[in-house]
């Protein structure tokens, strides 16, 4: 819990930094814009992940290291760890941070709607 609150809070001092550094001012538009494209940037990286550590591209993987392999390198080939065998880390951290990133962006909408 204290973890992700840490990790909460960095991410808005990155979107107060970006804010200033890319649209030079402070408005609740642009902490729409930017908090929208870092949590949606840190849900893209947990939906890659998942996808990946789940075995989705070991079989073309293993397919292609075939194909473009030597006979003599063949052996080597079969013997490299599968992708889903590298990424070994959790996701929920990443869906955690993501997602109340992109639920106070949606909070901010609806205040800037209704206000």
């Amino acid at each position: 819990m204290k973890k992700s609150v840490i990790w909460f809070v960095a991410a808005q001092l990155l979107i107060i930094a970006m804010m200033l550094l890319i649209s030079k001012e402070v408005s609740l538009t642009s902490y729409i814009n930017m908090s929208f494209f870092v949590g949606g940037t840190i849900t893209f990286i947990g939906l890659l992940v998942y996808v990946v550590s789940n075995g989705f591209f070991d079989i073309f993987t293993m397919s292609m290291r075939k194909v473009f392999s030597t006979k003599r390198s063949l052996v080597d080939a079969e013997s490299m760890r599968a992708p889903s065998e590298l990424l070994d880390f959790q996701t929920r951290p990443f869906f955690q941070l993501g997602g109340s990133i992109l639920l106070g962006m949606t909070i901010a909408l609806i205040i800037y709607y209704l206000g």
